[in-house]
């Protein structure tokens, strides 16, 4: 086999490369349907980093779910040290939905200037 051949053939399709990327991308415009749609209909490297997406997107809302449920339960506390735990818990849950909000641009990026997926 010829060497230029097999490293064409080694290759991603730009068509793949970009559909991942969007898989990441899409926490913008349709944070949970893409990645789905995407991971069904896909073929394999593209559905895997769909997938991946789809749980980089669901891990924010949780985080911040339970943040927005700490702040409640803050409120309803007579307790001052329990009401600062919920606090710093709180900040702690929306600092790490916004990593993953982050974090998926990354992915996206990173998806985008590899060769293969």
């Amino acid at each position: 086999m010829n060497k230029e051949v097999y490293y064409l053939s080694n290759q991603s399709t730009q068509s793949e490369k970009l559909l991942a990327a969007l898989s990441y991308f899409s926490v913008f415009f349709a944070p949970i349907l893409f990645p789905i749609i995407v991971w069904i209909l896909a073929n394999k490297p593209v559905s895997t980093h769909a997938k991946k997406s789809l749980v980089y997107h669901i891990l924010p809302y949780i985080l911040m779910f339970i943040g927005a449920g700490l702040i409640g339960l803050t409120e309803s506390t007579s307790s001052q040290g329990l009401s600062i735990t919920f606090i710093v818990i709180t900040v702690i849950a929306f600092i790490g939905a916004v990593y993953y909000v982050i974090y998926n641009l990354y992915c996206g990026i990173k998806v985008l200037l590899k060769d293969n997926l």
